[in-house]
């Protein structure tokens, strides 16, 4: 007799695991002994460069500002140093969790290290939904979707901050943020007490929150509009100055003056 997942959950669950593991995203990066990258698969692309810019040759901590550079370089002396040349990063997000694997590669015995790999696993979860009778695929899919597609279904309710040095990563409501400013390929987020660093990419925090609330402005600002404070016109352009406790002046692209200016019915 077959054995079924009602049967048997145990063996159900590992099936299940093994399906989405089989179809997580994985970024691949290639790295000199010198960490400079050498070749990047697309997932990786996307995760680490902005749109049109080439790797190839680049300093992977280069692509880090502040704490994250210092955890990169951390996992990679490990797999340098360690005696199997292999190190290993979990980080948890609100986004879901991060696996960060890094390998040293060996050109010959007693050769200097010929480089690194590092792979990049984006795991997710699925959310909880109903099935109707035929839709088992269409379900299946969605559950073992990968990051952008979760992005989708799952508005960030959270924003994940880090502040200090260490592995901890704070919380808080997105409704406390201001704006947020790209930095590199991650992003600063400002609130009326502080600002922060989030290991998030501008575009993908676009993405996850609400867009009647977060409105990007221009090309290097995402603005919570219930934080701004006024409105100026200077020098030909539009700035928003905000609540933050620099009353920062964002400036608006003038592809969205209007938009801008009909939300705030100026």
């Amino acid at each position: 007799m077959a054995v079924t997942s009602r049967a048997n959950p145990s063996l159900a669950a590992a099936q299940s695991f093994e399906y989405r593991l089989q179809r997580t995203p994985v970024g691949v990066v290639l790295l000199d002994a010198d960490l400079r990258i050498r070749s990047v698969n697309p997932v990786a692309l996307r995760l680490l460069a902005p749109a049109g810019q080439r790797l190839t040759g680049v300093d992977i901590l280069s692509l880090h500002p502040g704490e994250a550079r210092d955890k990169v370089a951390f996992l990679i002396e490990r797999a340098r140093a360690s005696q199997d040349g292999t190190s290993s990063l979990v980080v948890t997000t609100a986004m879901g969790t991060l696996v960060a694997k890094v390998s040293r590669l060996e050109a010959a015995p007693e050769a200097p290290p010929d480089g690194f790999l590092m792979m990049i696993h984006a795991l997710v979860e699925a959310p909880m939904m109903g099935r109707t009778p035929g839709a088992d695929l269409e379900v299946e899919g969605l559950a073992v979707a990968g990051a952008e597609a979760m992005a989708a279904l799952c508005p960030l309710m959270k924003l994940p901050l880090v502040r200090g040095k260490g592995d901890v990563i704070s919380l808080i409501d997105v409704t406390e943020v201001a704006f947020l400013v790209a930095q590199g390929h991650y992003a600063e987020a400002r609130t009326a007490t502080f600002s922060a660093f989030c290991p998030r990419p501008l575009a993908d925090l676009e993405r996850r929150l609400d867009p009647a609330q977060f409105v990007r402005v221009h090309r290097r600002f995402l603005v919570n509009m219930r934080h701004v404070r006024a409105a100026a016109r200077e020098d030909g352009g539009w700035h928003l100055v905000m609540a933050d406790a620099g009353e920062t002046r964002v400036p608006v692209s003038r592809g969205k003056v209007e938009d801008i200016r009909r939300r705030l019915g100026v």
